[in-house]
């Protein structure tokens, strides 16, 4: 019977410790996808994005460089800041006009941008959205490694 309380408290003092040790899945160095926009008056404009993270790691702050492709103002290898919680990625950064951009002299106001994606399931996709102080709207993103 001493045996069996002992192999007890060493399953559920290993279980314990199991979840304990377990941590939030680190994000790739480096990962790509698409936005798209749909502006009032119906038109789609959509393009590549991509992050290329400092140190990734765990749940905490993220840094590294972004290079978006906009319409009017874009990215290329800009600073941005942070934070990655296991589900959700939020990101802020800075778009530029004549930068990376399918079109020339645009308006891009403070030129802040944020997005904000969740890890799909049982995947290591991202799905969000992103926002500029300058669009009419928010744009629909995906991001992968």
């Amino acid at each position: 019977m001493r045996g069996v309380r002992i192999l007890v408290l060493v399953v559920i003092a290993g279980s314990a410790a199991g979840a304990l040790a377990q941590t939030t899945t680190a994000l790739p160095k480096a990962m790509s996808g698409r936005w798209t926009s749909v502006v009032p008056g119906g038109r789609t404009f959509t393009d590549t994005w991509s992050v290329i993270l400092d140190v990734p790691g765990g749940a905490g702050a993220v840094t590294g460089r972004l290079t978006l492709r906009g319409v009017t103002c874009g990215a290329l290898d800009e600073p941005l800041t942070g934070t990655w919680d296991g589900n959700e990625l939020r990101m802020e950064s800075q778009v530029r006009p004549n930068v990376n951009a399918q079109r020339t002299n645009g308006e891009c106001g403070t030129g802040r941008v944020t997005f904000t994606l969740a890890r799909k399931p049982g995947q290591s996709t991202f799905e969000g959205e992103s926002q500029r102080d300058a669009a009419p709207v928010p744009s629909q993103v995906t991001l992968a490694p």
